[in-house]
């Protein structure tokens, strides 16, 4: 289920993650990634609402996303192989 922040920006929560769309119009020109919509990924401090700065994943077009859950899908297969073995 999304939600929308203060500023007016889709988000969504899963767990303790905070996954938000922020269009480059909202971005200043002294921005990283300025000119270009992102993705914020902010993890909550402890258990409240409050959240950690995060990153930014610049999306560049549409297989951008494709990248960046193939990305996710191989460390957690690569991490997870590790400690299956080590087990």
């Amino acid at each position: 289920m999304t939600g929308t922040d203060s500023t007016g920006h889709v988000f969504v929560e899963v767990d303790n993650v905070r996954i938000t769309y922020v269009p480059s119009r909202d971005r200043t020109a002294a921005a990283n990634w300025a000119g270009s919509d992102v993705i914020r990924v902010q993890a909550k401090k402890g258990h409240g609402d409050a959240l950690h700065m995060g990153a930014e994943f610049p999306v560049a077009d549409e297989m951008a996303f494709v990248r960046l859950i193939e990305g996710i899908c191989q460390v957690y297969r690569e991490g997870r192989g590790a400690v299956v073995a080590s087990q």
